[in-house]
């Protein structure tokens, strides 16, 4: 038996250290913050298009309007690194007549792209490019160089609100709030809402009272609104005896 004891004591041992551990307790949170911030500058995208059966034709009509754009956003104050009219492009087109294609005529295509800095002028804008030939915008994006910023202040705020509901979680429960175990973040910026380029085409190109182009055309930028969650997991552990 004297042999045995020892042998018995290290099972004892082996089998008191294969014991799992318990599994922490924990709380999985979602936090949400917001951010807004007043946009400061604009990504406009538009064309000039003009059919013709006569390519000379159709390209001069582009041509003509394009440069009267251009006269029209250098009349404004917009810099020439503020101005692209590099995309062209000049396609036949044709219809189909009796199973057999008919030429119709050319199609020409000339894309404008600018960053409007000052969205005070974003009315006159319109207004200059519609009189000048531009008759197809795209809805303006709009930005701001504060994004970053804001984004991280609506970060933060959700985190706070995820710690802020794991310690409710944690009181609720008579425990202690632990160390967080895993942290997912998400977020988005939502834009303001605008009346559509159609809308604001027509209204710049409509006889009205000399009025402010914004008023005019109905633009108003609002704020960009930044929307941020956390997801996140703590550790609860057994509260303090008192």
């Amino acid at each position: 038996m004297r042999r045995l004891l020892p042998l018995l004591a290290l099972g004892f041992a082996a089998a008191a250290q294969a014991q799992p551990s318990p599994a922490p307790r924990v709380v999985q949170v979602t936090g949400q913050g917001e951010a807004t911030v007043a946009p400061d500058r604009a990504q406009l995208s538009m064309a000039i298009e003009a059919r013709n059966a006569d390519l000379a034709i159709a390209e001069r009509s582009i041509n003509d309007s394009t440069r009267a754009a251009l006269a029209a956003l250098k009349g404004l104050g917009l810099k020439d690194e503020d101005i692209s009219t590099a995309s062209y492009a000049v396609n036949p087109e044709y219809d189909w007549v009796d199973n057999r294609q008919v030429f119709r005529g050319y199609f020409a295509r000339r894309e404008i792209n600018l960053t409007l800095r000052d969205l005070a002028k974003m009315g006159d804008v319109m207004q200059k490019l519609t009189k000048a030939g531009v008759n197809q915008i795209n809805p303006p994006v709009l930005q701001s160089s504060k994004l970053k910023q804001i984004e991280r202040g609506a970060l933060a705020a959700a985190m706070d609100d995820a710690v802020g509901q794991a310690r409710v979680v944690a009181e609720s429960l008579t425990m202690k709030l632990g160390a967080v175990r895993s942290v997912n973040v998400g977020g988005s910026a939502v834009p303001p809402p605008l009346p559509s380029p159609r809308v604001m085409m027509m209204k710049a190109s409509a006889d009205a009272p000399e009025t402010g182009g914004n008023e005019q055309t109905g633009f108003s930028a609002g704020v960009i609104r930044v929307e941020s969650s956390v997801a996140a997991e703590f550790e609860l552990l057994p509260a303090p005896a008192p």
